[in-house]
């Protein structure tokens, strides 16, 4: 993923909240390795997350659900001109889905948007944000899970390629009751809190989850039996995201 810094403007839109970048920024960041064959260009974020520690997250994993997740949104640029064609069009969407985990210490780049949040508590409003690093945002690690599905809102367009990372990124308390303090409608009828704006996860219908992350080691437990491999099953090993 490219490194440079972009701006855009961030809403609270009464479903959810989303970073967009500018129209006009000239440097765009892009998208490219991995299990990816085209290079996608970033578009916007998505924010996720739930009123209680114990869910929030639309991906889980081994059953166990983040309170927040963040995702990552980039269109198909070299097959189509913008996000609204590549949405419906085949290997049109990439999604790098980042889970959210509470710590004592926040993520830099997300504190950059969770510092606005008081500006868009209520549905509608939007504020400036300058100079986001999205690859700042990433978890520092190489590894990675992924399966083709769909957008997980309406109406659910079966275009995305999804990458999860297999570490999360970090957010504070504070943060998170900064997210719960979003309202859903404006401040004369501010309606339900904005939290909660997950879908729950859904079957996989005998999609492929496929990963580069390395299973084969031999593990044996105190019975003497060896744990289970999935190392026939891996289709990216050792592949890494390029970056520009």
């Amino acid at each position: 993923m490219d490194k440079h810094r972009v701006s855009g403007s961030m809403m609270n839109t009464g479903h959810s909240v989303i970073f967009t970048v500018d129209n006009d920024t000239r440097h765009h960041i892009n998208l490219t390795g991995g299990p990816l064959s085209y290079k996608y260009q970033f578009q916007e974020i998505h924010v996720h997350y739930g009123l209680h520690d114990q869910f929030g997250s639309e991906h889980s994993i081994n059953g166990y659900a983040f309170p927040a997740e963040i995702q990552i949104f980039g269109f198909n640029s070299q097959l189509y001109s913008n996000f609204s064609e590549a949405l419906h069009k085949a290997q049109g969407i990439v999604v790098i889905s980042l889970l959210l985990q509470l710590g004592d210490l926040s993520n830099a780049e997300l504190r950059i948007l969770t510092d606005q949040l008081d500006k868009i508590r209520y549905g509608g409003e939007e504020v400036e944000v300058k100079r986001l690093s999205v690859r700042g945002l990433l978890p520092d690690t190489d590894y990675y899970m992924t399966y083709d599905g769909s957008t997980t809102m309406p109406a659910c367009h079966e275009t995305v390629t999804w990458l999860i990372f297999n570490k999360p990124i970090y957010i504070t308390k504070q943060q998170m009751h900064g997210l719960r303090r979003l309202m859903q409608g404006d401040s004369k009828h501010p309606k339900a809190p904005l939290g909660n704006n997950f879908r729950p996860p859904q079957p996989l219908h005998h999609r492929p989850v496929r990963t580069n992350i390395d299973f084969n080691v031999k593990h044996r437990s105190d019975t003497g039996k060896q744990c289970p491999s999935m190392y026939k099953d891996v289709y990216y090993k050792a592949n890494s995201w390029k970056q520009h």
